[in-house]
């Protein structure tokens, strides 16, 4: 993929300033800096699509002049996000949030006979330096933080639009305001189809041949959708699977996860959304486990302390039970006293 263009604008709303940096030259850390964002946004699987409102939206209008090599439209772009982050930052003054100073990262990117138009703000964050160990404010080169814009051009035709945000709480202002996009997948849609997918394509199969480690792993899962207000494929990994140890030696980790990865794409929902707490309900995410014909455990929602809760275990002859850590149920059970 060839890059046509770049430009690097430092912002500060506070100020209302707004400096054009000319990436050339300073030198080669600023540039490989730029490539190595880009690649990151081209690359990033964790992403929710967009479309614009409207064809004849400001945003919408500069990306047609960047198409046809007409690039003086980095300057509107650039003042839109500071007049945006402006009146957003007068809206949430009570909420005591802060929106950051950044630097504006725009690319056209060609390839074939498709153009990639990229725009990203990157937050700047404080830092000691290791030497005066004075407080200096910059770019972090490894954990950056960003909101970003990739839209695919075909024939003056946007066929894909993606937006993507590092934040645990997706700014609104970003899509809404700055680049006046709407959701194709509520978050109703995507938190719906996630936890059915989920359970349908992953968590069941392994059900019957795995069974502890689907208890384990589908806990986890729900874990995951019960306390977290966004979705993020890669968190979800982290949190439910990639560190995950398993019970059974045969079971297909590496798989699993790969399955996990795919299903966005292939049953089209969002791979990064807010979660709907509204579809978080126990007919979704309860689990049934059969311990006999005439006995069955629930698990209604996410158990914190599975392991130390609910355990297995084999008396002397061989027989099977599990052992339930319970206070509540713990009378409905006492044995006579001897």
């Amino acid at each position: 993929m060839e890059i046509l263009f770049t430009s690097l604008h430092q912002i500060d709303h506070a100020s209302n300033s707004l400096k054009e940096i000319e990436i050339k030259e300073y030198g080669k850390d600023l540039t490989d800096y730029v490539n190595r964002i880009i690649s990151e946004i081209v690359e990033r699987t964790s992403k929710q699509e967009f479309r614009f409102k409207r064809d004849t939206t400001e945003v919408r209008g500069v990306i047609s002049e960047f198409l046809i090599g007409n690039y003086d439209g980095k300057e509107t772009i650039a003042k839109r996000l500071i007049d945006v982050e402006k009146s957003t930052q007068e809206e949430i003054t009570n909420l005591n949030t802060e929106i950051q100073r950044g630097s504006l990262f725009q690319a056209h990117l060609k390839e074939s006979e498709s153009s990639t138009i990229i725009i990203i703000k990157a937050d700047q964050q404080q830092f000691l330096t290791s030497d005066e160990f004075n407080l200096k404010q910059g770019l972090p080169w490894e954990k950056k933080i960003f909101k970003a814009f990739l839209a695919r051009i075909e024939d003056n035709i946007v066929v894909e639009t993606f937006v993507y945000d590092t934040s645990k709480r997706p700014s609104v202002y970003w899509w809404d305001k700055f680049l006046e996009l709407e959701e194709v997948n509520t978050p109703s849609y995507n938190t719906r189809k996630a936890l059915k997918l989920l359970d349908n394509k992953v968590f069941n199969p392994i059900k019957k041949k795995f069974k502890a480690d689907h208890t384990a792993i589908r806990n986890k899962a729900v874990g995951y959708f019960q306390t977290q207000t966004t979705f993020e494929m890669k968190s979800f990994l982290d949190i439910v699977i990639n560190d995950y140890k398993p019970v059974d030696q045969d079971f297909p980790k590496t798989e699993t996860i790969q399955k996990i990865k795919t299903l966005p794409e292939k049953f089209k929902f969002d791979s990064q959304f807010p979660i709907a707490p509204e579809e978080i309900n126990a007919r979704k995410i309860q689990n049934n486990i059969q311990l006999s014909k005439r006995m069955e455990l629930i698990l209604k929602e996410n158990i914190p302390e599975l392991n130390s809760t609910v355990t297995s275990f084999l008396d002397s002859e061989g027989r099977k039970y599990i052992k339930i850590r319970t206070d509540r149920g713990y009378e409905h059970f006492k044995s006579p006293i001897n």
